[in-house]
C-alpha cells in the first residue's frame, strides 16, 4: 500500500520582489485622470525682457506684448496580461490567491510605471549628461547577450560637487521644493566611501528611511532603485544616448543615476482598474483577472532645467 504523504499549506507567501518605485511621486502630479486621457497640456510663461535702471532715454517706454505658451506630454496605456485564477489553485492553497494575484499584477504595473518616469526624465541636453571619472570598480548590469559586462567608473566627490554646482546654476534655488538623487545599489556603495557622505541609519533619524530615501549629500536626497538589469530603468549608450524603455541592455551601457527638482519633472496618473470576470465557464468556473492605468512623465520644461543624469563611466 503507498504511503500517503500529507502536505501542510503555509499561510506564509514568498511574493515576488519589485524595485522601489516610489521615486517617482517626487514631482509635478496629475492624478486621476480619464483613461480616454492621451496627453496632458502645460500653459508655459513667456519670458520678459530684464529690467532696467536709471532714468529712461525716452518716454512713453516701449511696451512688449504678454505672450503665453503651451506645452504638453503623452500618456500610455499600462497594463498587466490577463491571468486565470483556476478554482483547484483558490481551493487548496492557505491563502487568497485572487486576492495575492491582484497585488502582484499592481506591482508589475507600477514598476513599468517608475521606469517610464526615470527615462522620460533623464535628460537628452548634453551638458545636463555628465560622467563619472573615479577609479575602475565591477559593475553589476545584465547585458541581454550574456556578454561580459565592462567595468565602470566609481563616483566621486568631485563627480557629485558637479552635480550639485550645475542644478545650482539653473537658478532653482529660490524655488519651493526639493532636490532628489535616485542611484544604483552599486552607485550608492561609491558614495560609502565618500567620508562627508552620513547616511540616516547612522543618524538614527528613521523618518527619512520610511519614506524611501537613504541618504542627503549636499542638500539632495538619495534614493535607490534596482531593475532587473541592475540599472535605475535610464540608461544611456556608450555614446552617451538616451535608450528607449524595453530596448536590449548591451555590456557597454551606462546606468545613469538622475538627480532632479521636485517642481521641475511632471507625471498624469490615472486610476488603477482591475477587471474581475469571476466563474468563468469558458475557464471552468475559474476567475480571469486584468489590471491597468494610465501614466505619463516628462520634464516640466522644454529646455529640462531640474534634471541632470550622472552616468557610471566604461572604464
Amino acid at each position: 500500500m503507498a504511503e500517503i504523504n500529507p502536505i501542510k499549506y503555509s499561510s506564509e507567501l514568498q511574493k515576488q520582489l519589485f524595485p522601489d518605485n516610489s521615486f517617482y511621486k517626487k514631482a509635478l502630479q496629475e492624478t486621476g485622470i480619464a483613461d480616454t486621457t492621451e496627453r496632458v497640456e502645460r500653459p508655459v510663461q513667456g519670458s520678459l525682457k530684464k529690467a532696467k535702471s536709471g532714468v529712461p532715454k525716452t518716454l512713453p517706454l516701449q511696451v512688449d506684448i504678454a505672450r503665453d505658451d503651451s506645452d504638453y506630454y503623452s500618456t500610455d496605456l499600462v497594463y498587466a496580461p490577463p491571468i486565470v485564477v483556476d478554482l483547484p489553485g483558490e481551493f487548496a492553497l492557505n491563502y487568497n490567491k485572487r486576492a495575492a494575484k491582484q497585488v502582484q499584477q499592481a506591482g508589475t504595473i507600477n514598476t513599468r510605471v517608475a521606469t517610464i518616469a526615470a527615462i522620460n526624465w533623464g535628460p537628452t541636453v548634453a551638458a545636463q549628461v555628465l560622467k563619472t571619472s573615479g577609479s575602475s570598480r565591477a559593475s553589476n548590469v545584465v547585458a541581454a547577450t550574456g556578454s561580459a559586462i565592462n567595468n565602470r567608473k566609481a563616483v566621486t566627490k568631485a563627480d557629485m560637487i558637479k552635480v550639485h554646482n550645475l542644478l545650482m546654476r539653473m537658478n532653482l534655488s529660490g524655488i519651493q521644493g526639493n532636490f532628489y538623487g535616485l542611484v544604483t545599489p552599486d552607485f550608492y556603495s561609491d558614495l560609502l566611501g565618500i567620508a562627508e557622505f552620513v547616511d540616516y541609519d547612522k543618524t538614527g533619524n528613521t523618518s527619512k528611511l520610511e519614506a524611501g530615501i537613504i541618504g542627503r549629500l549636499m542638500g539632495i536626497e538619495l534614493m535607490v532603485r534596482s531593475t532587473d538589469d541592475a540599472s535605475t530603468g535610464l540608461l544611456y549608450s556608450s555614446a552617451y544616448a538616451k535608450k528607449v524603455i524595453d530596448a536590449d541592455v548591451v555590456a557597454t551601457d551606462c546606468p545613469a543615476a538622475l538627480f532632479w527638482h521636485d517642481k521641475m519633472v511632471a507625471s498624469a496618473e490615472g486610476i488603477s482598474r482591475t477587471s474581475v470576470n469571476a466563474d468563468k465557464a469558458e475557464y471552468l468556473g475559474a476567475t480571469v483577472l486584468s489590471s491597468w492605468t494610465r501614466f505619463g512623465a516628462a520634464t516640466a520644461r522644454a529646455d529640462q532645467k531640474g534634471v541632470v543624469a550622472l552616468l557610471e563611466e566604461n572604464a
